[in-house]
């Protein structure tokens, strides 16, 4: 394994730029910094590239604020291989035996659009149960009635609920 120490150094020119520096020459950087409050310190970052046999690292001088990002992203990578433990990958084109025949994981999905179409329809017709609550109580108990099959039953429930006698007579007023 080669690694390689790149710090922020002036340049001949007068900018600053990445340099190549020994291992003792990063180490004693790192053993000074260690020193310096946090916003004197210096933040180094580490890439590994696999090449071929062979793993090259660079060790590179970098921002706080790109040292703070490169830190979340290397917890996240950790965390999400930490879970992936717990977890089983199953490919979707492997065969699944059943007693109708060999097929894939996949070919046995249920249709996606089916979903949607579930929700979308459960969403509306919560929507409309509150549309209709709102403009008569009775509304939606008798869409909730009809929904569920009692179509010829609704007039007995309702008018229990809501103490409203079901007769053909003109002269009873209905409250609701």
């Amino acid at each position: 394994m080669k690694i390689i120490y790149l710090i922020n150094q002036v340049q001949p020119d007068g900018s600053t730029g990445l340099s190549v520096v020994t291992t003792a020459e990063w180490q004693s950087i790192v053993q000074a910094n260690k020193k310096l409050p946090l916003e004197q310190r210096r933040y180094f970052i580490r890439d590994c590239i696999a090449d071929g046999d062979t793993l090259d690292c660079m060790v590179m001088e970098v921002s706080a604020g790109e040292y703070i990002q490169w830190d979340k992203d290397r917890s996240a990578a950790k965390r999400n291989r930490e879970a992936g433990k717990n977890f089983h990958v199953i490919s979707l084109d492997a065969p699944l035996v059943s007693t109708d025949g060999i097929a894939t994981r996949l070919e046995r999905l249920p249709d996606q659009t089916q979903f949607e179409s579930i929700v979308c329809d459960s969403m509306l017709i919560e929507e409309l149960k509150r549309a209709l609550a709102a403009w008569k109580p009775w509304a939606a108990d008798l869409l909730e009635l009809y929904l569920h099959g009692q179509k010829r039953g609704c007039t007995e429930t309702l008018s229990q609920k809501y103490g409203v006698l079901p007769t053909g007579d003109p002269q009873v007023q209905a409250p609701i």
